[in-house]
């Protein structure tokens, strides 16, 4: 248990078993399937079908009503580099969140860290709430990639700032619903996290208004054709739950042997012990997350 625990503790990245179901779903695939003419309209019909599809799979935790807007991406990260490319304002983010748009363009403020902030040695967390400016795009993420868990940034006010929302774990928890503030701009989506596709970047992005480089692909059929038969695939073979009650109770055995506590992403879990302490994504929050997946049998035995 001693290595399992250090090579736990060693790990920074978030992997994700791929189900043997997933991977015989994938074999029907043909790349044929989408030999297709740019213009011929057969790409926009596919992706037009996927968006309603996905819409539906996913309406029991998320409402998109109010984003008329779909688009194809490669992955998450994908729709990070479109909204990098495309934001001139400066904008703001939560502790623990995925790292990549501070890592490719101008560095965000961390709302969590204002002035005179410590440490509640009680909490284990900021003692000082968070201080959001409402004329920042914040980006948020939910489930939180700080910890892969679902919460309400909201809880305490309504946020009144613009938000773009990564909803990139979506698929790999139970069904819980969002609460999707008002000012939201844009939705991601992965398919990476939930059923481990992490090579076939997979994504969708949602917009109230037309995206500003994506609308213009989009109007040239411009994307993976293959990508979205792939989505197509997934969806029409397992519910947005599924990879959660296929796994939960592992994760759940897992969690008891190693003295973790589940996060609410079947892959994750945290801990507050000191060994772990290299496994903490915030800078006032003593939680580490744990990725998991290297204990699980992929099977789900």
């Amino acid at each position: 248990m001693t290595i399992q625990k250090s090579e736990l503790r060693k790990n920074p990245w978030v992997d994700v078993p791929c189900h043997s179901d997933v991977m015989n779903v994938l074999m029907n695939q043909h790349a044929s399937d989408t030999y297709y003419k740019r213009g011929s309209g057969e790409a926009t019909s596919d992706l037009n079908n996927v968006e309603s599809i996905h819409r539906e799979w996913v309406k029991e935790i998320i409402d998109l009503e109010q984003f008329p807007y779909c688009y194809f991406v490669n992955g998450a990260t994908d729709a990070i580099h479109h909204w990098v490319l495309t934001e001139k304002r400066d904008w703001q983010r939560l502790e623990g969140e995925y790292e990549y748009a501070d890592a490719i363009g101008p560095k965000s403020t961390v709302c969590c860290d204002v002035p005179g902030q410590y440490m509640n040695d009680q909490t284990g967390r900021s003692a000082i709430g968070a201080n959001i400016d409402p004329n920042k795009p914040l980006f948020v993420s939910i489930p939180s990639a700080a910890d892969g868990n679902y919460f309400n940034p909201q809880a305490k006010r309504e946020l009144e700032c613009p938000v773009i929302l990564d909803c990139t774990y979506v698929s790999s928890t139970k069904i819980q619903k969002i609460n999707v503030p008002k000012n939201t701009e844009q939705v991601f989506f992965s398919f990476s996290k939930g059923f481990g596709l992490v090579g076939q970047r997979l994504g969708l992005v949602y917009t109230k208004e037309p995206h500003a480089t994506l609308h213009r692909l989009k109007e040239f059929e411009n994307w993976n054709y293959g990508g979205v038969k792939t989505i197509e695939l997934i969806m029409s073979n397992f519910a947005v739950d599924e990879m959660w009650n296929m796994y939960k109770e592992q994760q759940i055995k897992i969690c008891k042997e190693y003295d973790f506590k589940p996060s609410d992403c079947f892959f994750l879990a945290t801990t507050r012990d000191p060994y772990y302490m290299r496994r903490r994504r915030m800078r006032w929050n003593d939680t580490a997350r744990i990725c998991i997946t290297s204990l699980i049998d992929e099977e789900g035995n």
